[in-house]
């Protein structure tokens, strides 16, 4: 018995350091960044339709140099003066994207711009007096585009349709697209940082005519708020849903959380 102790405790140690030297050099995996979180991180609900609709991060400023500079080579007619500035600028910013490679011997940029030039060659169909047509540009898969709509039609969700989770159904099914079951939608919209309005949440829906003058507000009021209440209904206040949509100018909306709403006299 006084051998055996010793023994079986020294193995136990061994396979004890064994394991803790395995899980040492382990590589921590690194997090996925998906199309979804790309659309969360976004700043502007803007940056995120485009990320939504390209289905990937917004072209760098090489690619975009590279599809707006091809029109001009197709140009037979005299160029008007608004024409002749534009290309004027996109030869600035030609200028400004790869002199400083050129500088500093890095031909990254230069790489970049082969491979956007030939994705252009492989995709243009047609082209004669800067009508340029990208016929040959490939055509998503089915299950990508579905991806696609679904997450513009999240990013489309308005207040009212974030009330209750019949809510975000009814919204998609309206605009016609497809999903697998309600829990895939939650998933898409969990990762989008898409969330559901609580009970006792209070929505205030601003608006405001456009001054032509400075292009900005003019007056903001609050012609519309709702309460979304304990069975995930909604109770409105002011305007309904339909006016307010009907409404043509600035609109914003403000979610006052339950916790910190004040009761209405």
């Amino acid at each position: 018995m006084h051998l055996l102790g010793p023994k079986a405790k020294s193995k136990s140690g061994y396979a004890h350091s064994i394991v803790k030297k395995a899980d040492s050099n382990v590589t921590p995996t690194k997090p996925r960044n998906t199309l979804n979180k790309q659309i969360a991180s976004a700043p502007t609900r803007a940056a995120k339709w485009e990320i939504a609709l390209t289905g990937g991060l917004p072209e760098t400023k090489i690619q975009t140099l590279a599809w707006m500079s091809v029109f001009w080579g197709f140009h037979t007619e005299k160029l008007t003066d608004g024409q002749l500035q534009t290309k004027e600028r996109l030869k600035k910013d030609f200028a400004d994207l790869f002199f400083p490679a050129l500088v500093k011997n890095n031909p990254a940029p230069f790489n970049e711009l082969l491979e956007a030039m030939a994705k252009l060659r492989r995709e243009i169909t047609f082209a004669k007096d800067g009508l340029v047509i990208f016929g040959n540009r490939p055509k998503p898969p089915a299950k990508k585009e579905a991806g696609r709509k679904l997450r513009l039609a999240i990013i489309d969700l308005q207040p009212d349709d974030l009330a209750s989770m019949p809510a975000v159904l009814k919204f998609l099914e309206s605009r016609q697209v497809e999903f697998s079951d309600e829990s895939h939608v939650r998933r898409v919209m969990r990762e989008m940082d898409v969330h559901l309005l609580k009970p006792g949440d209070t929505v205030y829906l601003a608006f405001s005519q456009i001054d032509p003058a400075t292009d900005s507000p003019k007056k903001i009021v609050c012609p519309r708020k709702f309460v979304v209440n304990g069975d995930r209904t909604i109770k409105n206040y002011g305007m309904t849903r339909k006016e307010y949509d009907d409404l043509l100018g600035w609109k914003s909306h403000n979610v006052e959380p339950a916790a910190t709403a004040k009761p209405d006299k």
